[in-house]
């Protein structure tokens, strides 16, 4: 795992997304098992192609549940790809199987929520290959679908019916993808990443730190955190201004992002302030990897580094502990002015 910059918002995702996808599947799933209660409730007949399309798609269902409950709190990334492939098929195979052009339409809408899914949850080259294929799937499961009705089973042009389908549920597909995936996408990066330097920001870090912690296991685990400061930023910006003192920052922040260790979680806290940390096997190397750093580094910066091992909740205690160590670090290299002499009053 690299460290964690303008993507890392992914990572700050895997919290919610096993979640998101066990809901859509559930309630997909039972949609799909409705099917085969409804029709006959209000007079209509199910015919054996729908029949053979809605076990279909209650089978995909049922599978990536089960796929999911196995991968427990932090599915596999196998599991996530057999998951992602049966919720592709479940929805389009369902929609070759169906009759009434309403029945396809609400199907649809489940394509939809899978689009933004995809859209939140998947970078954006591959959430587009996914927002694609569900597309193209969809729009073969309308064209072979068998002869389609408008509402009632009374049959009209095919042709305008499986046309006027195709547009509604290709535009709400797309639309849904674009406006909403997107939208809520940016918002979560807004939220989790720094501006100016494109790295976590503090809630960022913290959400990556817990499932960092969390999918290192139950065991004693081990952690490194380390406070970066920068070395004289205030005179920096009260000599130069703070676009200075910005050009400091990211060229710092480029830096660290470029030569942190593999594993390294990497976030911009505050101010002047950075963190880095890792969990897990190889924390111990992170002090001498930093102080190598600090060494060769363009930007002067002091650290101050904490390390635990086997603590449920370690962040407080390892931000105050790598804090006292900053401040240690920053009174060696910069030492106080020692305070003038007291004047004393001249008489005579």
């Amino acid at each position: 795992m690299r460290p964690l910059a303008a993507s890392s918002v992914d990572t700050v995702l895997q919290d919610y997304q096993p979640r998101i996808l066990r809901r859509y599947l559930w309630i997909t799933t039972a949609l799909h098992l409705a099917g085969f209660v409804l029709p006959p409730m209000v007079g209509l007949s199910i015919r054996p192609e729908t029949v053979a399309a809605r076990t279909a798609g209650v089978v995909l269902g049922v599978f990536a549940l089960v796929v999911l409950h196995r991968g427990g709190r932090r599915p596999s990334r196998r599991a996530y790809q057999v998951c992602t492939a049966a919720a592709l098929l479940a929805t389009p195979i369902v929609m070759s199987g169906l009759v009434l052009a309403v029945a396809q339409l609400l199907c649809a809408i489940a394509a939809m929520f899978l689009a933004m899914y995809f859209v939140v949850f998947y970078p954006k080259r591959q959430s587009r290959l996914l927002v694609g294929c569900l597309t193209g799937l969809m729009v073969v499961g309308v064209v072979v679908a068998p002869t389609a009705f408008t509402l009632v089973p009374v049959e009209v042009d095919t042709v305008t019916v499986k046309a006027a389908v195709l547009v509604v549920a290709v535009t709400c597909v797309l639309g849904a993808a674009e406006m909403f995936g997107s939208l809520t996408r940016t918002l979560i990066e807004s939220a989790s990443t720094d501006g100016l330097t494109a790295l976590l920001n503090r809630a960022g870090f913290e959400l990556a730190f817990r499932h960092a912690l969390e999918s290192a296991g139950t065991g004693q685990v081990s952690v490194t955190l380390v406070l970066i400061d920068v070395d004289q930023f205030k005179s920096t910006n009260d000599h130069y201004g703070h676009a200075a003192g910005d050009a400091v920052l990211v060229d710092l922040a480029n830096y660290l992002a470029e030569h942190m260790p593999s594993g390294a979680l990497l976030a911009r806290v505050g101010g002047d302030e950075f963190v880095t940390c890792v969990v897990g096997e190889h924390h111990a190397e992170l002090p001498g990897a930093m102080a190598q750093l600090a060494r060769e580094s363009p930007t002067p910066f002091s650290f101050g580094a904490a390390s635990c091992t086997g603590e449920a909740d370690p962040l407080t205690a390892l931000y105050r502990t790598a804090d006292r160590e900053l401040y240690t670090a920053k009174q060696r290299q910069h030492p106080p002015d020692p305070p003038a002499d007291e004047p004393t009053l001249r008489t005579g």
